[in-house]
């Protein structure tokens, strides 16, 4: 654990922009001769920085940059609750990063060896007649039927008529007699020849991407840049225990941190759905104690209630929560943790209504002597005991990628389509390792300290005021 400083935020903006490099390369340049060396180099470039980012997150690295960043240069992540934004920005990233995939498909699928034998000779565009069909493929889809037809066309050669045979995709039957265009070498009719529109042929020739692609890329686009702007704004009020717990009684315990735990978090039905049970969901938790005895301040998923619990020991606050009578007492409510140095912690606490817990005393809000606050650092960054089995699944989807760009099998053989399947499924088998590694995790916390040994590294190395 460690607060979000110069050293990460940078180290991620660069490898966020490799990834746009590489998107930007094929944008303006779709096909070219393989190995693409500049995508290449984006793909390196971004590995670079990841790498820096993993040795300052995991502490291997120290650099001069560590000093942190302030919330004015974090999207107001000083005052929001940042745990509660790591979904809409998992999926912004999860919207992302299948653009640039998403072009690399369209780059891969029309950069043939033919295309290439084409090109390097004195080639020619021109509309061609169909003079037979051999076979019609239909391909149904929720965007749309095409259809896929192997045809024989006549062309114009240097003084008489070529019969080519090539394959053409369109969104009507084609029929004999139609004409579309061709792109052949009249010299060489061995080679065949690719039909295709003539607004697609500019990227066939090494220019930028075509109208078509650029709208569905443009259109696709406005999810990921929509959530991200979502995500991005900042709250109009200021965190404050009344704008957690609203207008109802509220109370408060002085506490201390007593460490990290793992426990069912117990929330009220969905009021949507016709069921009287409480949500239940295993979840870490810090260990509050008080005089007048324990409780729980469930945390979100993504944060490592050990190494949380490490960098704030011996750190003291208010924790304030408002019990529903109507709930039983172990079902949990919004609770807010304030530290004495006015930074904060969002979570959900039981209601407290039972003898075993301890009651806290009544309070008024909004307080009188309240003060600014800002979320608690430090930023869980990364947990071996948690990230690193799912990080194989994304090195695997990167090394795909590295492979495709490389020109691995690019006449489409069955290399070619494993490295794109291992591409689209390897940071999905990644996330569900992850997913899997941290329900193990918590099991072993909630179980008790004993068999919670694989744990974040020693704080020392997390602790960064």
């Amino acid at each position: 654990m460690r607060e979000r400083d110069f050293g990460t935020a940078a180290a991620s903006v660069l490898a966020w922009a490799g990834a746009a490099a590489f998107l930007i390369c094929l944008l303006v340049r779709k096909i070219a001769p393989y190995p693409r060396w500049d995508l290449l180099a984006c793909l390196a470039f971004s590995a670079v920085a990841f790498l820096a980012w993993w040795l300052r997150a995991t502490g291997r690295w120290r650099s001069r940059l560590g000093r942190v960043v302030p919330a004015a240069l974090g999207l107001a992540m000083g005052r929001k609750w940042w745990p509660s934004l790591r979904f809409v920005y998992t999926i912004v990233a999860a919207c992302a990063l299948p653009v640039p995939f998403l072009l690399l498909s369209f780059s891969t699928e029309q950069n043939s060896p033919q295309l290439a034998a084409i090109t390097q000779r004195d080639y020619r565009y021109a509309p061609v007649t169909i003079t037979k069909i051999h076979h019609t493929h239909q391909n149904s889809s929720k965007t749309g039927t095409t259809y896929t037809s192997v045809v024989t066309v006549e062309a114009p050669g240097h003084g008489k008529a070529l019969h080519l045979k090539g394959k053409a995709t369109a969104y009507d039957r084609l029929t004999t007699g139609d004409r579309i265009g061709g792109l052949y070498v009249p010299d060489a009719p061995s080679l065949g020849i690719i039909l295709t529109p003539r607004r697609h042929l500019a990227s066939l020739l090494g220019g930028s991407a075509s109208p078509g692609e650029m709208t569905i890329l443009a259109i696709y686009s406005t999810i990921p840049i929509g959530l991200f702007l979502i995500g991005a704004k900042p709250r109009a009020k200021p965190m404050t225990p009344e704008s957690v717990l609203g207008d109802a009684p509220g109370r408060r315990l002085r506490v201390h941190i007593a460490g990290g735990a793992a426990g069912l978090c117990l929330t009220p039905p969905d009021p949507k759905k016709d069921s009287s049970d409480p949500k239940t969901q295993l979840s870490p938790a810090l260990r509050l104690s008080s005089p007048e005895g324990c409780r729980d301040l469930f945390i979100d998923r993504c944060l490592d209630p050990q190494a949380l619990a490490g960098a704030l020991e011996g750190r003291a606050g208010w924790l304030y929560w408002a019990p529903k009578a109507e709930n039983p007492a172990d079902w949990c409510v919004r609770a807010l943790l304030v530290l004495d140095d006015d930074r904060y912690v969002c979570g959900l606490t039981p209601s407290g209504s039972s003898a075993d817990l301890s009651q806290g005393e009544a309070v008024d809000l909004p307080l009188p002597d309240a003060r600014p606050l800002r979320a608690v650092g430090p930023y869980a960054l990364w947990q071996p005991a948690v990230h690193g089995p799912g990080l194989y699944g994304f090195g695997l989807g990167f090394l795909a990628i590295c492979l495709i760009v490389a020109g691995v099998d690019y006449d489409g053989g069955p290399l070619l389509s494993m490295c794109f399947v291992t591409a689209a499924g390897g940071p999905l088998a990644g996330l569900l390792l992850i997913r899997r590694r941290r329900t193990a995790y918590l099991r072993r916390l909630a179980r008790g300290p004993d068999d919670a040994d694989e744990s974040v590294p020693a704080r020392d190395n997390h602790r960064h005021q």
